[in-house]
């Protein structure tokens, strides 16, 4: 055997450049038919990687044939029959392995490795085979490029499905650069390989060759042919497979585009999870970090997004601190059998649904659980059988601060109580605000059983003053408590009946807590009736003026009257001012009240003076909340002007918190009046805020002691001394000090001694019709 030549000297160039194009382009047209493993049913996998791998395989194969044949040989070969077939099952099979493994759904570095090696030594072992079959040759290899070649050919074949199948991760369709790059690797494998082994070898003739071709032997025009049409094959294969990318590229891009522009997340997967397509917002929703992963089933993304839709087509996952609404919409048409997804983010959606929950629940100035949250509570509980307690609870002097400071201090002042109130409150109470100035507590179980302690403590929490604006504005509350199922049997008659107990303090002076019985529903019934009543009473002038005269104690005589407001209604006969005053001031029906009143007494008055009569002082009491009106001292001047009343002679009772609750503007408002030549006295004193600064600095001129202190006047020390205190104490402010209330002689003669100025009681005369006054006034200073 004589050792002919080496390879590497005797190729022909324009060959071996076409066998490298042929390697490329089979791998360019191959992969695409390879990929599509990973995104199709079972029935359609094996035909795709079939393929693939068979394309592949005869490329390499064909590029291994041209490249022989740009081989010079200096004697006639030809090649084994078998071993040609041979080779190309072993390289189409090697392909098919690698392929089968490398397009599995999820990497792993095994798999990675396995496939590369399976398909690099398919290339191989085709290269070997095809060797063997030249004949009639011996060939002999160098080792170490032998496995050199072999390394060649694992290593390209594993950078190739590197870039094939696992650099773009998240991508259904790769883009043509790394297909193109795909394709120069594996053709540098496939070629580089084969060179390599062509290096290594070198070939010696076979002396037992005789010099006819055996029958199963290729020569190598017919060989020629066979590769040519392969190659043919390949071409027009690579052909088709561009042109039907190019129109699938354009049918991607509007698809794309619509796809990509889209606010929500979406993604087709088959029916095993396995994503297909995805949009840019479907990876945003993820923080767009999966896209660096790998991840290819949609279960990897959100374990639940696969769970989850086992059971429902619509469901809701948590991704992070967001809300992921998913739609899942089945596809099933000529085979198809997808699934197209739909995700949207609707936490912002949720968080304002909360929003217009809470606010349609819960009372947007205090933040409180407002009348529909607390009936529903109070259903919920009643209907469990739990005892409840409800106190409601009603601030007495919210109006005035109203008035008087305005609304948005009011509202303030509204916050502040909130806030005191929840500091009571534990756990399971709940606490709403239901009206303007009402507040309703709900109490279960033992916590019901303290519902009294509890309401007190509120009411005592209430009488600590308030700072707002810098003013201590001072407000109490009336609290009525009402059982289930003690004293109610539904949650309508629990929360009436705390109300109707809440009106019953009001009734018996505020500022304190009551327990619903039966005789107060009598008692709140009564109001309503007199509350309906009024309203017509309003309408139709249904009032009069009385009047009581105040006597001077150095004269005797009677220096002026107090206008006294009373209500004959007919069919209820007299009702005490006592009983509809509260009521009138609670619906907003004082101010035309007062205002008739003041005009009235005015109208009197000139009638007085028109009849003769020598002209006394007539004093008007003025609701607080009449006085606190922005228009007051329009309606007094009206007043005056329009009956013709010398004001010098009219005089208007305040009440002493009417005055000094809010010093600074009623400071201004007095000053103007006296400026009008009206008088002020102050009401009730030493009921309220008996503040001397106060005292001093407003321009009033009569101090009026409140009845309570000479009830039990005569014999009392330490009454004597308070009264006797107050007298000189208006003195000493220069002052005219007038006590009511007097019903006995004894009061008389002490109030005398003590240099009170004006005397108002029973003990001259109860309050009378205006025309009565004229015959007191022939009796002056006599008792009745």
């Amino acid at each position: 055997m004589n050792v002919l030549l080496h390879t590497h000297d005797h190729h022909n160039l324009w060959l071996v450049f076409l066998s490298y194009v042929i390697a490329t382009i089979s791998a360019y047209a191959s992969i695409d038919l390879a990929r599509r493993v990973k995104y199709s049913e079972k029935k359609a996998r094996l035909a795709w990687l079939l393929s693939g791998a068979a394309v592949l395989g005869i490329g390499i194969w064909s590029m291994h044939f041209v490249a022989m044949l740009g081989y010079h040989f200096p004697n006639p070969v030809y090649y084994d029959q078998v071993l040609v077939i041979l080779s190309v099952i072993v390289v189409i099979f090697g392909c098919f392995l690698g392929f089968s493994i490398v397009s599995r759904r999820t990497f792993t570095i095994t798999r990675f490795v396995s496939s590369g090696t399976i398909m690099g030594l398919g290339i191989a072992s085709m290269h070997y085979i095809g060797m063997e079959a030249i004949k009639p040759m011996i060939i002999t290899y160098d080792k170490t490029l032998f496995a050199a070649s072999i390394f060649i050919a694992v290593f390209a074949s594993m950078a190739a499905l590197w870039i094939g199948f696992f650099y773009p991760y998240s991508k259904h369709e790769m883009s043509r650069k790394l297909k193109i790059v795909f394709s120069l690797i594996m053709a540098i494998a496939i070629t580089g390989m084969h060179f390599t082994g062509m290096s290594a070898a070198e070939y010696s003739t076979d002396p037992a060759a005789g010099a006819s071709i055996p029958s199963h032997m290729i020569k190598t025009d017919l060989l020629v042919w066979i590769v040519a049409i392969v190659t043919f094959i390949i071409f027009i294969i690579f052909f088709f497979s561009i042109t039907f990318e190019r129109m699938w590229r354009k049918q991607e891009v509007v698809h794309d585009t619509i796809l990509d522009s889209a606010e929500d997340g979406i993604v087709v997967t088959n029916k095993d999870g396995f994503i297909l397509h995805a949009n840019p917002a479907f990876y945003r929703l993820f923080n767009s970090t999966a896209a660096a992963k790998g991840l290819f089933l949609l279960e990897e993304f959100h374990p639940q997004l696969t769970k989850g839709a086992e059971y429902n087509k619509e469901f809701r996952i948590t991704v992070g601190t967001r809300t992921i609404e998913v739609n899942k919409h089945t596809i099933q048409e000529d085979g198809i059998n997808d699934s197209l997804w739909f995700l949207r983010d609707i936490t912002e959606k949720i968080e304002a649904e909360q929003s217009i929950e809470f606010m349609a629940y819960h009372d947007p100035l205090t933040l409180l659980p407002n009348r529909h949250k607390l009936e529903n509570g109070l259903d919920g509980w009643i209907k469990s059988g739990m005892e409840v307690a409800c106190i409601y609870l009603d601030l007495d002097r919210l109006k005035f601060t109203n008035d008087t400071l305005g609304h948005e201090a009011g509202d303030t002042l509204l916050k502040y109580v909130s806030k005191r109130l929840q500091k009571l409150m534990q756990k399971n109470d709940l606490l709403a605000r239901i009206g303007g100035d009402e507040f309703v507590i709900l109490l279960v179980d033992d916590r019901a059983r303290d519902a009294y302690e509890i309401a007190k403590s509120c009411v005592d929490e209430m009488n600590v003053p308030y700072s707002i604006n810098g003013i201590n504005v001072r407000v109490t509350v009336s609290a009525g408590i009402c059982s289930y199922p003690k004293d109610a049997k539904t949650a309508e008659e629990l929360l009436r009946y705390a109300d109707l107990a809440m009106y019953a303090s009001k009734r018996n002076g505020k500022n304190q807590v009551t327990m619903f019985n039966i005789a107060i529903k009598s008692q709140i019934v009564r109001a309503a009736q007199l509350e309906e009543a009024l309203w017509t009473a309003v309408e139709q002038k249904q009032f009069s003026l009385v009047y009581q005269p105040k006597v001077g104690v150095a004269s005797g005589k009677v220096e002026g009257v107090e206008a006294l407001l009373r209500w004959k209604h007919p069919t209820l006969g007299n009702i005490s001012p006592v009983e509809f005053i509260q009521i009138a001031e609670e619906r907003g029906m004082i101010y035309e009240i007062g205002d008739w009143v003041l005009e009235k007494a005015c109208s009197q008055w000139v009638q007085w003076k028109e009849e003769g009569m020598q002209p006394i002082t007539v004093a008007v009491n003025i609701s607080p909340l009449q006085f606190s009106k922005d228009d007051f001292l329009q309606k007094l001047k009206k007043a005056i002007e329009i009956t013709g009343m010398d004001p010098h002679y009219l005089e208007l009772e305040l009440t002493e918190s009417a005055s000094m609750a809010f010093e600074d503007q009623a400071k201004g408002k007095f000053q103007e009046i006296r400026s009008m030549g009206v008088k002020i006295s102050l009401d009730d004193f030493g009921t309220g805020y008996s503040s001397f600064k106060y005292l001093k600095e407003l321009p009033i001129e009569v101090l009026k002691i409140d009845k309570s202190f000479v009830d039990h006047l005569i014999g009392n020390a330490g009454q004597e001394a308070i009264v006797r205190s107050m007298i000189q104490l208006g003195h000493n402010l220069n002052l005219q000090v007038l006590v009511e209330g007097v019903e006995s002689k004894g009061q008389v003669d002490w109030l005398k001694k003590e240099g009170c100025d004006i005397i108002q009681g029973y003990f001259y005369s109860k309050p009378v019709q205006q025309a009565v006054i004229w015959d007191m006034l022939e009796s002056v200073g006599q008792p009745e």
